[in-house]
């Protein structure tokens, strides 16, 4: 089975991308929909783990504000660390069974959506690395457009990540998303095809 990763920054166009591939019935594995899952069902462990690392004040009822969670956690290294060490646990669970049904499944070609690829140091669980990426300036734009997100928030958000530059040395093949959707789908579609054919 290939095992193709699909990453790129904040805006670069990843749920555009997964979006369409499940719609071409490729088997995606979505890191960002499993973790919002983790959100918007929280287990007791999670709330728990909120508790334990002084976030309870996010927590609302059964529901939690993953704005206050947001805000508090790019300002305090240790409590992000601490987060995201729970959260990374869980997605990998996910993604680990996921991977494994479909290899049991003879799937041929499978997708890992995983926004922090690079970051989470996971390049080796993929045979080709997939960058999405768009420029800097349109991720701002694109980003402004989204509930509870400032301009503070996006650059400390990019600080994070690693730069695009290292990304696309890193990557096989790189897509920029900044222009029209249907050239982003067409430019997937052909590297699927590359793929399969060095593969053949």
């Amino acid at each position: 089975m290939i095992v193709v990763g699909l990453t790129g920054g904040i805006a670069s166009g990843k749920s555009t991308i997964t979006n369409f591939l499940k719609k071409k019935k490729f088997p995606v594995h979505d890191s960002d929909s499993v973790v919002k899952k983790i959100y918007s069902n929280p287990s007791q462990k999670l709330l728990k783990h909120l508790k334990k690392i002084n976030l309870q004040h996010a927590i609302k009822g059964k529901k939690i504000n993953k704005e206050i969670i947001r805000n508090e956690i790019f300002k305090n290294k240790r409590k992000k660390g601490k987060l995201e060490k729970f959260i990374h646990g869980e997605v990998k669970k996910s993604r680990n069974l996921y991977i494994k049904k479909n290899k049991a499944k003879r799937t041929k070609i499978l997708f890992i959506d995983v926004p922090l690829l690079f970051e989470s140091k996971l390049t080796h669980l993929c045979d080709y690395i997939v960058l999405l990426y768009v420029p800097n300036k349109t991720k701002i734009k694109r980003c402004l457009n989204r509930k509870g997100m400032n301009k503070k928030l996006i650059l400390r958000i990019l600080k994070n990540q690693i730069s695009d530059k290292y990304k696309k040395k890193k990557s096989d093949f790189v897509i920029n998303t900044s222009k029209t959707k249907k050239n982003s789908f067409k430019m997937i579609l052909n590297i699927i095809n590359n793929i399969k054919n060095q593969n053949a």
